[in-house]
C-alpha cells in the first residue's frame, strides 16, 4: 500500500476512471458472447490501481459502482451476476493471503469462492426462475468444477498482475511530483 496521500480528487477520478474501465469491459461480453466468464474476471483486474493506492474501502466502492452500472446496462446479465458475486474477489485476496497456514488459506479462497458460485447459482435458479439450471444438474456441477479450476488459476493471476501495476504501470498511471 502507498503512504502518499492523494487529493480527494484525484481520487475520485481514479477510482471513477476503473469503474468506467470495469463496466466498459463488462460491455464487452454481450458483443463477445465467448466473455461471459472472462470479462467479469478482467474486470476485476482494474481494482487493482485502486486497491493498491487508496486501500479496500475506495476498492469495495469501486467494484459497487462497476457491479451496479452492469447490472443496469450490460446485455448479458450472467456475466453483470458474476461479476457481482466473484468480482470482488481481488479485494478478499489480499485479506486471505494473509493467514499464515497455506492449508487454511487455500480452504478460506475455495470456500470465499464456492459461496460466491453458489448463491450465483441459487440466485439463477430460485429468484430469476431459471429453470433449466434445476434440469441440468449434472453439467452444473462440471461448470462448478471448471469456475472453481479457474478461479484459482485467476488467484495466481492476480498476484501477477499485482506485480506488473507495481512495476510497470504505477509510473504512467500515477505521475510522481
Amino acid at each position: 500500500m502507498n503512504k502518499k496521500p492523494f487529493s480527494p480528487a484525484f481520487m475520485l477520478a481514479l477510482c471513477a476512471l476503473m469503474a468506467a474501465l470495469g463496466t466498459v469491459i463488462m460491455l464487452s461480453s454481450g458483443v463477445i458472447p465467448i466473455l461471459t466468464y472472462a470479462s467479469p474476471l478482467i474486470a476485476g483486474l482494474t481494482l487493482i490501481p485502486v486497491l493498491y493506492e487508496f486501500g479496500s474501502k475506495y476498492a469495495w466502492m469501486t467494484w459497487l459502482v462497476t457491479a451496479l452500472l452492469s447490472l443496469m446496462i450490460c446485455a448479458d446479465r450472467e456475466a453483470a451476476f458474476f461479476y457481482l458475486f466473484l468480482g470482488y474477489y481481488p479485494i478478499v485476496k489480499l485479506r486471505l493471503d494473509r493467514i499464515p497456514s497455506k492449508t487454511v488459506r487455500i480452504a478460506a479462497k475455495l470456500g470465499t469462492v464456492s459461496a460466491g458460485i453458489c448463491l450465483l447459482f441459487l440466485l439463477l435458479t430460485f429468484v430469476l426462475g431459471l429453470e433449466d439450471m434445476k434440469s441440468e444438474l449434472l453439467l452444473n456441477i462440471a461448470v462448478y468444477g471448471m469456475l472453481i479450476g479457474v478461479m484459482m488459476i485467476y488467484d495466481r493471476t492476480l498476484d501477477r498482475m499485482m506485480l506488473v501495476y507495481v512495476k510497470r504501470l504505477r509510473d504512467r498511471l500515477i505521475r510522481k511530483n
